[in-house]
């Protein structure tokens, strides 16, 4: 599996160089990066997300969608105390808790197991967005926003996909093909707002934070994904025995792999905290996940059988 998550990695890799060389030939800005993020984030993977649900109905399919989310949940409780427990900066601990499961953990688990990842992957997303806007929202803000998890439209996206899921029948043609001509445009819109958002990282900038962004890195991408292997291969142990088990294992464990989540600049930017550092966290795990990702996926195999 580790050859196919490097192949689509690779090919992803092209597709945000893309991204980037574009980015620093039209000096992409602000306002421009954040479209690009609504576009995708509020339009493109809700889209999707109701493609991917658009199929005949399964009941195991759904028992094993509600054990993701389960596992979703003690993955991100793990997370968050790892970072309250070795960070004193706000920034660094949710750097730490959230990935960006959406912008690539999505285009990854299509491109290696096709929608029927991507159902289960909405387990970990819909965690991720009701986490994200309540402690995520509260650690820089003071505050919670139950409204904004409500009101997400990926959170409406999952309840909607999984009436339709439910339903005895398919969406008819004439709904069911946009919903696939936008959902195919996914990996290839996601992989060049990363490439955007890489091409306005600034090494100068980096120096200033250099020991805070390796520590965190090292968290974020190496001791998280050593915890997660050994949280997952004991369910494995416990779920092993039902169709499907490994891949839920692994679509958890390669969304809890991915780096910095996109979130955490767009929070820092509305809470006027350090955006700068906030954006060089995602810069910087996103060009390290190219190695760490295949390579803990690689060692994941060889333990979870």
């Amino acid at each position: 599996m580790y050859i196919l998550v490097t192949k689509q990695l690779i090919t992803m890799a092209i597709i945000g160089l893309g991204g980037f060389i574009f980015a620093r030939i039209f000096k992409v800005n602000e306002s421009e990066r954040k479209f690009l993020s609504k576009l995708l984030m509020y339009f493109i993977n809700p889209t999707m997300v109701l493609n991917s649900f658009n199929r005949d109905f399964d009941s195991q399919k759904l028992v094993l969608l509600g054990i993701v989310v389960l596992l979703s949940l003690i993955i991100h409780v793990v997370m968050i105390m790892l970072g309250i427990f070795t960070c004193k900066e706000k920034i660094d601990r949710l750097a730490i808790a959230f990935t960006n499961c959406g912008f690539i953990g999505i285009p990854l688990i299509r491109g290696v197991f096709g929608d029927e990842g991507v159902i289960f992957l909405m387990g970990y997303l819909a965690i991720f967005n009701i986490l994200v806007w309540t402690y995520g929202y509260h650690q820089l803000s003071g505050t919670s926003k139950i409204i904004k998890v409500i009101t997400n439209p990926n959170i409406i996206a999952v309840a909607l996909g999984v009436v339709i899921f439910c339903m005895p029948f398919t969406l008819p043609d004439v709904i069911g093909r946009p919903l696939s001509l936008v959902a195919d445009t996914n990996t290839a819109i996601s992989m060049v707002l990363v490439g955007v958002l890489i091409a306005d990282f600034h090494p100068s900038e980096s120096k200033k934070v250099l020991p805070r962004l390796v520590k965190m890195s090292l968290l974020r991408l190496v001791v998280c994904s050593v915890i997660n292997i050994v949280i997952l291969f004991a369910a494995y142990k416990m779920i092993g025995n039902m169709d499907g088990a490994r891949m839920i294992i692994f679509v958890v464990l390669i969304c809890s792999l991915c780096p910095v989540a996109t979130s955490i600049p767009s929070l820092a930017c509305l809470f006027d905290q350090d955006a700068a550092y906030a954006s060089l966290t995602v810069s910087l795990t996103s060009i390290l996940c190219i190695i760490t990702l295949p390579g803990f996926v690689a060692l994941a195999e060889l333990i979870i059988k």
